[in-house]
This record gives structure tokens, sequence and C-alpha cells, in this order.
């Protein structure tokens, strides 16, 4: 259907009977499609078509249509004491012990009081996320320099738990990280971290832009392509 140019924006696209949320940003160049345990998600420039979203859509429909059919017959497992916690290339297991004010690791163990196990442990994993992505960011803008000596300066590193978004940076040189990474390879959470830094260089998804990822990460399309295909399983519970 054409849209008139009096009609108010679309924040809601609709493929057969699936409703796909829209979000446009006037940073954005591309456009993305996400998964999520709540739905889909289109992420679009200000500006493009209505029909042009609607193709995109179209065109991904059979993977789109996958996605959230296993979304839908997905059984969340809870967690239970000895369940497994991943830690970027590693694992821990949890332990569950009452009374404790927050989580704990002990070796390979991870203790949580189970009355407070969601808060506990994205406590313990934020902390963890910060001591390892602020000197991998610190590193990266450094090696920056040898790729793009004229670039934006790095600014604070810090942690985001937006839903959709896995890193994000400021035109101030701020970069965000998603604490959640820590679940990932940790060839995807680098790859992320470069991602951003990336964006100090070039504040856009252009060639310029993939250029500079491409010299700062060698090698990065496996962790993209991971990511793309494997970013919705990155969660043990709703957070």
């Amino acid at each position: 259907m054409t849209r008139r140019p009096t009609d108010p924006p679309a924040t809601h696209l609709l493929l057969g009977d699936v409703s796909v949320e829209l979000r446009r940003s006037s940073r954005r160049r591309t456009l993305a499609l996400r998964v999520g345990e709540h739905g889909a998600v289109l992420y679009a420039p200000v500006g493009i078509e209505t029909e042009r979203l609607e193709q995109f859509l179209l065109e991904r429909r059979g993977w789109l249509l996958g996605h959230l059919a296993t979304f839908a017959k997905r059984e969340r497992v809870g967690l239970a004491d000895g369940s497994r916690l991943p830690l970027l290339d590693g694992s821990l297991t949890l332990r569950l012990s009452p009374g404790l004010r927050a989580a704990r690791r002990e070796g390979q163990d991870l203790h949580a009081d189970p009355e407070q196990l969601h808060a506990q442990l994205e406590a313990w994993y934020s902390a963890q996320a910060l001591a390892y992505f602020r000197p991998l960011v610190t590193d990266l803008a450094r090696a920056l320099d040898a790729v793009q000596a004229r670039h934006t300066p790095l600014g604070a590193v810090r942690l985001t738990r937006a839903s959709g978004r896995w890193g994000s940076c400021t035109a101030g040189g701020d970069i965000r990280l998603h604490w959640r990474l820590l679940f990932a390879p940790e060839a995807v959470a680098r790859y992320v971290a470069a991602h951003e830094v990336a964006h100090l260089a070039q504040m856009n998804h252009s060639a310029r832009y993939w250029a500079v990822l491409e010299r700062l990460l060698p090698g990065h399309q496996a962790a993209r392509t991971w990511l793309r295909t494997q970013g919705h399983t990155l969660s043990l519970w709703d957070a």
C-alpha cells in the first residue's frame, strides 16, 4: 500500500499476520532485522520508503518466520543448582547458596542467593564485563591510531542493557557494550568492541567504515555472522 505524505509514520509493519516493530534512526544508514523473545524489530534509516521496508521483510520472510517459530516453541529452562553459566570461551557452574548478599565465584563455581538470583547474576556479570571491556576497548582505540590517525578520541566505556543493541558509540566518543556479550564466544565479544571503536573513525556503516574495521580486526566476518544468527541465544533469563 502506498503511504500518502500526510500519513503518520508507521511504528509497525505487517508481514502476513506477523507484526514487526519499526524503529527509525537518523544515524542509521542500513536496514537490520532482529528477532527476540518479544518479537521482531526492523531498524531503518529515517526517510526510507515504506514500500522498500515491506520488500525487505518479504525477502527475509523465511528467516523471520523460522526464528519466530524457534522462540515460540523454545521452552526456557529455569536456572537451578548445577546449571551451566557461559563465560566467553569457558563456563561456570551455578551453585545456589541461600543468604549470600552478592554472587561470589569460587574456582569454577559461581554462588548466588536463589531469592535474588537474576539480580545477583546480572550484577556479577556486569562487573566482569566492565573489567573485560575497558582494557580491551582502550587497546583497540590505541590500535585505531595506526589505522586512521584522525579520529574521535575515546571517551568513557560503559555498559548497556538496551534491548536490541549490543553496543553503541556516541559522537563524543563514549562507547557502551552489553553485559550479556559475556555469554558469547570471546571472538564475538571482541568483534562488537572493535565494531564500536571503528565508529570513532567513521560514524556510519559506509564502505570506509568497513575498511577501517577490517584493518582494526581482520577476519571479523565470522564473528559478525555468528552474532547475527546466534545473538538471540545470549540470554539465560529475561534481562
